[in-house]
């Protein structure tokens, strides 16, 4: 990986630990959870109309929810992503990802006693990437993305990780007066990945080493809300979710040559602060809409950026996302008593610059707009159906390749006359099952 004599070899590229928003949809954060609150666009700080969406998005709207419920979801998630690697003169080539769909489940448990106490109970699947990337040699014709050459040739070769991020949410609702909840929720959150090759540390000689024995993790932290009944048809809503401090994944693992390597890596999850407001102008109709601050700038592994240079060589210190805005609509319509269509949109900001894009090649976490719709039908007084699907629409951002420093290019600065860009588009399916008590 060093000693590289040309421009478009300067490339020891960017790492599967950038893989890790390939299952999120606003940056790190997936868009919503469970059918309901997906089709909603993700509005629900709120909304108090389903118990996951309730307790993960504002623990202290379930003091407004009908009646006691619990709650099973499964989704399907089908991201497609690629990236091209350009160099003026040279090789210019694209790589398709291997499509990894990813099952995500969710459940949510509400509890409302007699009085002004209620309690809720989260667990769901919150973030999560699947990628596997195939390596390309050069051909004559320079048909070829440099990025993707084996380490021994300058690239980074074939890519593999798989990460799993759950969360528990254990909370509790108290009503102060009849419009007015507070709420309380503990985040317990677990984490594992495996990524390979990975180039979060130092390399030697050989290249960068492996990641293949999953590593895991727990986390943990807190969610305060309140949400008030301005008018019978009017509820606002206010949440605030303390980064999720994780402890660091660990590996025992080997470079290339087999020399041993023991490395660590820590990410947290951002901190989010938000507002909702819930509006029913006419008994069928409920319309929602939430504004949410992500906080990447401030978070362990996302806040740090570009190389770092040590004696055996350059590694990428962390992802390098700036903090975003997020714009929830939803709308949900009675059409009968048991029968209920909803639809949404939802925006969010890329977290990756143009500069940083390099960096990110195997995390193209920059879709902004989603398409959400789904239905809801009560098959009985108690027992109820959901199903949604969302499309986060295709999106393409670009940036130069960044020097490493091991050339004659000074390290973590364009490099001339390159190019790569990242392209991503989602489709989700997701079905959820309702028991009210």
């Amino acid at each position: 990986m060093q000693n590289h004599r040309n421009g478009w070899r300067l490339i020891p590229v960017t790492l599967a630990l950038h893989t890790m928003p390939v299952l999120a949809t606003n940056g790190h954060i997936l868009h919503g959870v469970g059918p309901i609150n997906q089709s909603m666009g993700g509005a629900g700080i709120a909304t108090s109309i389903d118990a996951i969406g309730s307790n993960h998005n504002n623990v202290s709207s379930i003091s407004f929810l009908d009646t006691s419920s619990i709650e099973f979801a499964l989704e399907l998630f089908i991201p497609n992503r690629s990236f091209s690697g350009t160099v003026n003169g040279g090789p210019s080539g694209t790589v398709d990802s291997k499509t990894r769909e990813a099952i995500l489940p969710s459940f949510g448990l509400v509890y409302k006693t007699q009085g002004p106490w209620a309690f809720g109970f989260s667990a769901m699947g919150i973030s999560g990437f699947g990628v596997d990337y195939p390596a390309n040699n050069p051909n004559p014709g320079g048909n070829f993305n440099p990025l993707a050459l084996p380490q021994s040739m300058g690239g980074f070769g074939a890519v593999y990780s798989n990460c799993q991020m759950m969360q528990l949410t254990p909370s509790v609702a108290y009503q102060l007066t009849p419009d007015l909840s507070l709420g309380v929720g503990v985040n317990v959150d677990w984490a594992a990945m495996v990524v390979d090759p990975w180039p979060g540390t130092t390399p030697n000689a050989s290249g960068f080493p492996t990641g293949t024995h999953a590593a895991s993790t727990w986390g943990w932290g807190v969610t305060v809300g309140a949400t008030y009944r301005l008018l019978d048809q009017l509820k606002l809503g206010l949440v605030f979710k303390s980064p999720q401090w994780f402890g660091s994944f660990s590996w025992n693992s080997q470079y290339p040559d087999g020399t041993p390597a023991n490395f660590r890596f820590r990410l947290d999850y951002p901190m989010i602060i938000g507002g909702g407001l819930s509006y029913q102008p006419v008994e069928p109709l409920l319309l929602a809409l939430d504004v949410k601050w992500i906080n990447y700038s401030g978070t362990k592994g996302f806040e740090q950026k570009n190389w770092a240079m040590t004696a055996s060589g350059p590694f990428v210190q962390g992802f390098g996302w700036r903090d975003i805005w997020t714009v929830s609509l939803g709308a949900q319509y009675k059409v009968t008593p048991a029968f209920a269509v909803r639809a949404g949109y939802n925006y969010g900001g890329s977290p990756i610059s143009s500069g940083q894009q390099f960096f990110n090649v195997f995390a193209p976490a920059i879709v902004r707009h989603h398409l959400t719709a789904g239905a809801g039908y009560e098959l009985t007084r108690r027992l109820g159906l959901n199903v949604s699907y969302y499309h986060a629409f295709s999106a393409e951002q670009s940036g130069t390749f960044i020097s490493d420093g091991t050339g004659m290019v000074p390290i973590n600065q364009p490099i001339p006359g390159t190019q790569v860009t990242n392209r991503l588009h989602e489709n989700s399916i997701a079905m959820q099952v309702t028991y009210k008590f």
